[in-house]
């Protein structure tokens, strides 16, 4: 089964504020995001990074995570060491506390920024860019905080940079499969456990 690696970052500045999400697979396949999101202070932007990158995790169906991210703060909060007078940040808490209960095993570790450098990046590409006309799949755009969607919280992960779930949307929206007999059989039959809804990708 293996252990996945969630690194997150949150940035927040003049040009607005980005999430930076990186998934690293037992085999070192890797899998990134950046995400423009609403205006945001610095440690909402850590604890919106954290949410959108479990809720990732848990869209990819495994069970085993270890998560790194630079902010002490959210590592200490995550573990009930630092005590929290905001409300808002109690509700962040609460939003990753039961995304981890999902998880069959996990851990939280703060690592120095230099070793989150690319989550950083990605955080800071989020913040400045302007979405309309930008055509990189590697980029989400987040309307609203976490903190104000009701219910279940997605991530349009039909922008991923990921192959395999490019193939699945290929195939749902235009009938596409691979070449090769074997491969097409294998892709046929796990697409009937996915549906598209609205351009979005979901697990039935």
């Amino acid at each position: 089964m293996g252990v996945w690696t969630l690194f997150t970052d949150g940035a927040s500045n003049i040009k607005g504020s980005g999430l930076g999400i990186v998934l690293v697979t037992p085999s070192g396949k890797t899998l990134r995001q950046a995400i423009k999101t609403v205006p945001l202070t610095n440690n909402k932007a850590e604890y919106e990074a954290l949410v959108a990158g479990l809720e990732l995790a848990r869209g990819l169906d495994y069970e085993v995570i270890t998560i790194k991210c630079d902010s002490q703060l959210v590592v200490n909060q995550v573990y009930g060491i630092f005590d929290i007078k905001d409300e808002h940040m109690q509700q962040y808490v609460n939003k990753v506390q039961a995304l981890l209960t999902q998880f069959k095993e996990w851990s939280i570790i703060r690592i120095p920024r230099e070793e989150n450098m690319e989550a950083d990046a990605l955080a800071n590409l989020g913040s400045s860019t302007k979405m309309k006309g930008f055509g990189s799949g590697t980029f989400v755009q987040l309307l609203h905080s976490i903190l104000d969607v009701d219910g279940y919280y997605e991530v349009n992960s039909t922008n991923l940079v990921w192959d395999w779930r490019n193939e699945f949307v290929e195939y749902l929206r235009h009938g596409r499969l691979p070449e090769d007999p074997k491969a097409s059989r294998a892709l046929r039959t796990k697409a009937t456990c996915y549906c598209l809804v609205d351009g979005q990708l979901y697990k039935r």
